[in-house]
């Protein structure tokens, strides 16, 4: 039997395979334990040869780094900004929110509102300095629709899908 198992090629091809990892293994192993040769001619305690520091990159001056170094967050003298950081994206869209609520102001004056049960209400407003109407939620004023009605506040859809809201002025404001 084991003539027959010999002669068969699967076999034979898995021992060579067998064998061909092994001297690879073998291979390896001898290069990964194999030590340099060191020259011990200058047995001298003292560096004869300084070696060359790498050149830094373009865009790292001596400056940068010493700024850098200077702004350790781990000193213990560094405190926590007084502002929490915004990326400029971020702020130019609190930028444009304001210039809205900007034009929201001067185009829209609410009166007041009237909150009812199950979130209906109205409120009443003045569209660019016209004469105050009652709008329903769902209804438009101008170009903007009506969404949400709170106690003193009005939630509206601009035509671009965003949404402002408007409150009641204070007494004397």
């Amino acid at each position: 039997m084991m003539r027959w198992l010999w002669r068969s090629p699967l076999v034979r091809l898995g021992l060579a395979a067998a064998c061909l990892s092994g001297a690879l293994l073998l291979w390896v192993l001898r290069d990964a334990f194999r030590v340099d040769d060191v020259n011990w001619e200058s047995e001298s305690t003292s560096v004869s040869v300084m070696t060359a520091a790498p050149a830094p990159s373009p865009g790292y001056s001596l400056n940068r780094v010493l700024a850098a170094i200077d702004k350790d967050p781990f000193h213990p003298e560094r405190r926590r900004p007084g502002a929490r950081f915004q990326l400029p994206v971020d702020l130019a869209a609190a930028s444009a929110r304001r210039e809205a609520s900007q034009v929201t102001e001067a185009s829209l004056r609410l009166v007041g509102t009237a909150v009812g049960a199950n979130g209906g209400g109205f409120a009443m407003c003045a569209w660019e300095g016209g004469n105050p109407r009652i709008v329903r939620i769902g209804e438009r004023v101008g170009e903007w629709t009506l969404q949400r009605v709170w106690p003193g506040a009005a939630e509206f859809v601009t035509p671009a899908g965003g949404t402002i809201t408007v409150r009641v002025p204070k007494a004397g404001a």
